[in-house]
């Protein structure tokens, strides 16, 4: 294993600290989802409050109908003192909604940053970058998968939904009104960074709103509950029965709903034109019926828009599975979960085809085993180590790769290669090629391979995959996606 020091790099530091923006259990609870569930352990109580308050305003408004000349002063002033309270914990409630509005934008605002590029080629090169980077930095086994896929998923599939998004339009799939006319808006056209740019500001920034808010109904008590139990100790990571699976199903979307609507409300505007705010105000209102479409759609979407959160959402409940039946080899068995999901007419085929062309069969940041060829592009008695890095394969089955090995050696300066299926030890056919090498040999390669050969000595010898986990965890193996000269292989 290549020596140097262990950390992360300032941009594997980014994507952790966006990653604990959304999810996290930090003291400070000032994650997205922290947020959320201080939202949903107040509402009753704030219902109640803002419920007594109005009553108050109520009896002295109907108090100044009955009362003589001389209490009517009394009266008025209490009425004053019964509305300023009203309208104080309103404003209060009011600017809680704001900061947490104003806090689910900036995320929004930094994944776009971190995965949309000047040129589409950019945004492939930024996106494969972000999502990879989310993948290695997960633990591939242990205890800690769970946990850390929870925090995990949810910025991962929001970047799946942006490309599919742009995917879905490019082929003229996605027949939506609302997002067609903000698309042509902006096709073609120069914007400045903060001027109004109708598909970003309207259907981006609301989808990735959409995708991070899609299961943030669970953090409600009522969900919580089913998850952890009456006492709280419950594994909220076990299979649920299926009528416990179904109420928290019912409670994460109804919850959900509800926190868009009320929890966030709409963005505040900021300046002193009337015309001007009443557009925001318009504007703000399309936003967050959009968003509410997304999640409503997202249940059955058949052919619909809801696709574009839905397919994603399989997509990474199997690549960040949060199952203890996680198993790192069996990712790119989520292609065939898809398909097979097509087959039973649950998911629309053409999204599912979709996702599939920019994803390919092997997830980003997964750990190849190949057969190298040499000069005369001869199969080699050896497998190498690739990482997967590229979006887009012209053949979803033929990955994307970096080189992580060459000739046995960790190589930084690695190249780039397409793996085919004939050379890839994923696939039986590629595993036969070097059943006949002795195991010796096929010992000898490992023990170049792994770190810690006698703890590891007794993996399979033909290994259909590798863990890249401790090879990323140095600092200078963090940077896979610079460009390199690829090689067929």
């Amino acid at each position: 294993m290549t020596l140097g020091t262990i950390g992360k790099s300032n941009y594997s530091k980014s994507v952790s600290v966006l990653i604990s923006r959304i999810y996290d259990t930090n003291p400070v609870a000032n994650s997205l989802y922290q947020q959320a569930q201080q939202y949903f352990q107040q509402s009753e109580e704030q219902k109640a409050e803002k419920i007594e308050l109005e009553q108050q305003v109520y009896l002295f408004e109907n108090r100044q109908q009955q009362v003589s000349k001389r209490d009517a002063a009394l009266v008025e002033r209490n009425l004053q003192q019964a509305q300023t309270e009203k309208n104080t914990f309103q404003q209060a409630r009011d600017e809680e909604a704001s900061q947490r509005y104003s806090a689910l934008k900036l995320v929004c605002d930094d994944i776009l940053a971190l995965s949309q590029g000047e040129s589409e080629e950019d945004t492939k090169v930024l996106s494969a970058k972000l999502l990879g980077t989310i993948q290695l930095l997960s633990p591939a086994e242990g205890k800690q998968v769970a946990i850390s896929n929870q925090k995990s998923k949810h910025l991962y599939k929001a970047i799946l939904s942006l490309r599919l998004l742009d995917k879905l339009l490019a082929d003229g799939d996605l027949k939506n009104a609302y997002v067609q006319q903000r698309y042509l808006a902006s096709k073609g056209k120069q914007f400045a960074k903060d001027d109004y740019h109708p598909f970003r500001d309207d259907v981006q920034i609301p989808l990735l709103m959409a995708a991070l808010l899609q299961d943030i109904g669970s953090c409600h008590p009522d969900a919580l509950l089913i998850l952890t139990g009456n006492d709280g100790n419950a594994d909220e990571f076990r299979v649920l029965e299926n009528d416990e699976r179904l109420a928290l199903l019912q409670i994460s979307y109804r919850e959900s709903v509800n926190y868009v609507s009320y929890g966030i409300g709409l963005g505040k505007y900021s300046g002193n034109s009337r015309s001007e705010r009443d557009t925001f105000i318009k504007l703000e209102a399309e936003r967050q019926s959009f968003v509410l479409s997304l999640l409503k759609s997202a249940i059955k979407p058949e052919h619909g828009i809801g696709n574009v959160l839905k397919i994603p959402q399989i997509y990474t409940s199997v690549v960040l599975s949060t199952k203890s039946s996680f198993s790192y080899e069996t990712l790119p068995k989520v292609t065939l979960v898809l398909e097979m999901g097509v087959e039973k007419g649950v998911y629309s085929k053409v999204a599912v085809d979709a996702l599939i062309s920019i994803t390919g069969v092997f997830p980003q940041g997964f750990g190849i085993t190949y057969i190298p060829k040499d000069s005369d592009r001869q199969d080699l008695d050896r497998y190498e180590y690739a990482i997967v890095t590229g979006l887009y394969p012209a053949d979803p089955r033929k990955p994307i790769c970096r080189m992580v090995t060459r000739n046995l050696t960790y190589n930084v300066s690695a190249q780039g290669c397409t793996v085919s299926v004939e050379n890839n030890l994923y696939y039986p056919q590629a595993r036969k090629k070097l059943e006949r090498i002795s195991e010796e040999r096929l010992l000898e390669i490992l023990s170049k391979l792994v770190s810690n050969f006698e703890e590891r000595k007794n993996m399979a010898l033909l290994p259909k995959c590798w863990h890249p986990e401790e090879y990323f965890s140095y600092m200078k193996n963090q940077n896979l996606w610079n460009k390199v000269v690829m090689h067929p292989n």
